[in-house]
């Protein structure tokens, strides 16, 4: 033990009278280091973030039609939702069905392809979807009329005006051979998120993303009527009830139409959408800290670089060490320490910065992000940065090791 504190000793001794080569040696490392903590860092905050709001759309059920048992898939009517709605009231918050259509809408700006989402009013606040910021949704009147209403988002609205203050406005929407003047009576948000994704759609040449909701009744107008959804989304007032809501709305829908067979509807297969994104965090987390971790090779051939000019340089004090009896096991073990103690201060330094940085992003938020520090990730990290000091360090010392006596006091 007293010759380990020794060799310690030593190698900070040697640390300090080299403290400029020292700092540089150490760089490669604190910057290696600090860069895999940040990155870990700011990838568990991301996956936080994408699996709490995972999570928020578990509560979501979606019921279809048992397509084993019946051919013609969209039996769900009008009907069916308003008396599952009353049935479901103090269990389900809300029950909507879409059927998706492509149409072209003209405005003076142009005509532009569309997204047609046909669906109830319920869609308002349907897994999603993002907050209406003007005007309203359509309602159970405009359904019950068919009236020519729509709910378009920000971005629709700047694609086909130029500006976001257009309700009341009206478009004419073709779908099919059908064609109708809308008018609309409310705007979603766009979030930033969406307008990025925009602006690399548009980058690749893509086409607008145009995104109009209209009530369902109104197809009927198109010469397109919908008579029937094959499924409907249920979000469940309490969480931990999303199974048996969706056995409920299976069990009464099988009621209503036992003239389709014995079990003509299906609660749809839940994919856990937490888990799988986690898990795509996880691998992209792990991916990009690697690529980081590539400075800390780097970081290691510098220590080696270095260990090598401190052997020329102590050939003398080696030489004098052999001849007066020390062993190549504590020439080894001496450099072995000095390496590693560069490599862990280098670690710690990096540590620190990794974890200062981790807490100016949170405290900033910097896009939006809230880093959460991975206790693992800064131990790994720690044993990793000595781990390098003395793989890095061994050519060095067993070169060291290997000098002759008569030969390292002849080079003085």
């Amino acid at each position: 033990m007293g010759q380990f504190l020794e060799y310690i000793k030593m190698a900070l001794d040697n640390i300090r009278s080299n403290k400029g080569r020292s700092f540089l040696t150490m760089l490669g490392i604190i910057i290696g280091i600090s860069s895999v903590v940040t990155i870990v860092s700011i990838g568990n905050g991301l996956k936080d973030d994408v699996v709490n709001a995972a999570n928020e759309q578990t509560n979501t059920v979606t019921v279809q039609t048992n397509a084993e048992e019946i051919t013609d898939t969209e039996v769900i009517t009008g009907d069916d939702i308003a008396f599952l709605e009353a049935s479901m009231s103090d269990s389900v918050e809300s029950i909507t069905a879409a059927v998706m259509y492509g149409g072209k809408c003209t405005t003076r700006k142009g005509s532009f392809d569309a997204y047609v989402t046909m669906t109830t009013p319920d869609h308002e606040n349907g897994q999603y979807t993002s907050p209406l910021v003007k005007g309203k949704y359509f309602t159970d009147t405009d359904m019950a009329n068919g009236s020519p209403v729509c709910v378009i988002d920000e971005l629709t609205a700047l694609y086909l005006f130029g500006n976001t203050n257009v309700v009341g406005m009206s478009f004419e929407l073709a779908i099919d051979s059908g064609i109708q003047e809308i008018t609309i009576v409310g705007i979603r948000e766009t979030s930033e998120d969406m307008l990025e994704v925009e602006q690399t759609y548009q980058a690749m040449g893509m086409g607008e993303s145009i995104s109009i909701e209209v009530p369902y009744t109104l197809a009927e107008a198109f010469g397109t009527p919908i008579d029937g959804f094959s499924s409907i989304s249920l979000p469940a007032r309490d969480g931990d009830e999303a199974y048996r809501v969706a056995t409920t709305a299976v069990r009464l829908l099988n009621a209503r139409h036992q003239n389709l067979g014995e079990n003509p509807f299906m609660q749809q297969k839940p994919v856990n959408l937490s888990d799988m994104l986690g898990a795509v965090m996880d691998g992209v987390t792990a991916f990009v800290a690697l690529v980081a971790a590539i400075s800390l090779v780097v970081g290691g051939i510098g220590v080696m670089n270095i260990m090598l000019v401190s052997v020329t340089e102590r050939t003398r004090e080696i030489g004098i060490r052999k001849s007066l009896g020390a062993k190549t096991g504590s020439i080894i073990a001496q450099f072995l320490c000095e390496s590693a103690i560069i490599s862990g201060m280098g670690g710690i330094i990096g540590i620190l910065l990794g974890g200062g940085l981790t807490a100016l992003i949170s405290f900033l938020e910097i896009g939006g992000i809230k880093a959460s520090l991975s206790l693992p990730a800064v131990i790994i990290a720690t044993l990793f940065s000595c781990g390098v000091g003395i793989i890095f360090g061994i050519y060095p010392a067993r070169k060291a090791a290997r000098l002759s006596p008569i030969e390292a006091l002849r080079r003085i």
